[in-house]
């Protein structure tokens, strides 16, 4: 078994391709981790299901405009805040993203919906916890920040 680490709730994340450090709530209640995504539109291109969205979120300064493949559509239950209507789950296209969490690159699925409303761009569910070796410790936060300013 790998060995794992204990980080704060709210630890620094960044996005390979464009270099963009933004804030992700780790959440053990969650499974699978999500990204502020915006118009998101899919289309079909040589067969396969690609969608291009905006990653917009008050905490960044700049609009990321991506074009991915879509690996898969999550499954995604319904808040209770939500109401329960006729469905109790939302789909979601996932992606694949290189991400970097504590010096280390990691491949993790992301799914997109517009989290604006939260405090954080990103949430890193059970699965991308696992994947990064993470254990989460609710009562910290930004462990990473402290670690790094140590040096």
């Amino acid at each position: 078994m790998a060995s794992k680490s204990v980080y704060g709730y709210l630890e620094p994340v960044t996005l390979i391709s464009d270099d963009v450090t933004l804030t992700a709530k780790l959440d053990t209640g969650a499974e699978t981790a999500s990204i502020s995504a915006q118009d998101i539109q899919i289309y079909e291109k040589d067969g396969k299901e690609f969608v291009k969205f905006k990653l917009s979120h008050p905490e960044l300064k700049q609009t990321l405009r991506y074009d991915l493949p879509i690996i898969r559509h999550a499954k995604i239950k319904k808040r209770a805040s939500e109401g329960q209507k006729a469905k109790t789950h939302h789909s979601r296209p996932v992606v694949n993203m290189q991400i970097g969490f504590d010096g280390q690159r990691h491949n993790i699925m992301v799914n997109l919906i517009d989290r604006s409303h939260f405090s954080t761009p990103m949430l890193l569910g059970r699965r991308a916890l696992e994947k990064v070796g993470a254990i989460v410790d609710s009562t910290v936060k930004n462990t990473l920040l402290s670690k790094n300013d140590a040096f």
